[in-house]
């Protein structure tokens, strides 16, 4: 029998935990254990390796981003494609933020070893690139963007820039120099986005 919803969301939150303070590799099936009130056995059972922890723990952080963005239909009257654009941005930052030491360790640990680097693309990059393809493709297809739009090189620069903005100062340290304005660099990084994808521009 696997593990229930709530045992599930305790194996998470604890790997989550247990990797913002030391390497993945490092970290025992009996720690994880001891920490999330779970026993190893199940665990074991249920996830099968470290590897699928973490790719589930970085799928759930994906899944909270995407369940925050209403369709095109619920969108609430005067409610515009920029809004959304700029809520997803804010949502994305806000995600970051609430996993910072995760992040770091895990961007830390994925320079250093590929097996990190490649499970962090796969399951956070990529898949992210693809939850945001999907929205601008709903978009198009509802007349927002330009026809000769290609959404997916537009997602994954769009992503990519609000990432690495984010990790340039948050977590590599530029926040030393300048506080990272979220609300202006959401503004503006939002604006530049649609100047370049959005209809009649």
């Amino acid at each position: 029998m696997g593990l229930s919803t709530e045992q599930e969301r305790k194996v998470l939150d604890a790997a989550m935990n247990l990797a913002a303070a030391r390497d993945i590799d490092a970290i025992t099936l009996d720690e994880l254990a001891k920490e999330a009130g779970v026993p190893g056995y199940a665990i074991g059972l249920h996830y099968r390796s470290r590897e699928n922890i973490l790719i589930a723990a970085l799928d759930r952080e994906l899944a909270v981003i995407a369940g925050a963005v209403a369709p095109p239909e619920l969108r609430f009257p005067g409610e515009t494609l920029l809004d959304e654009v700029q809520m997803i941005a804010k949502i994305m930052l806000g995600e970051y933020r609430s996993r910072l030491p995760f992040l770091s360790r895990l961007l830390t640990q994925a320079m250093k070893s590929p097996d990190v680097g490649a499970i962090f693309y796969r399951s956070f990059i990529m898949k992210g690139r693809f939850l945001f393809t999907d929205f601008l493709n709903e978009r198009k297809r509802r007349g927002e963007l330009r026809e000769d739009v290609d959404i997916e090189v537009a997602a994954a620069v769009f992503l990519a820039a609000l990432t690495s903005v984010f990790l340039v100062v948050e977590i590599v340290g530029g926040k030393q120099v300048e506080h990272l304005d979220e609300e202006r660099l959401v503004r503006s990084m939002a604006d530049v986005f649609l100047n370049g994808v959005g209809r009649g521009t």
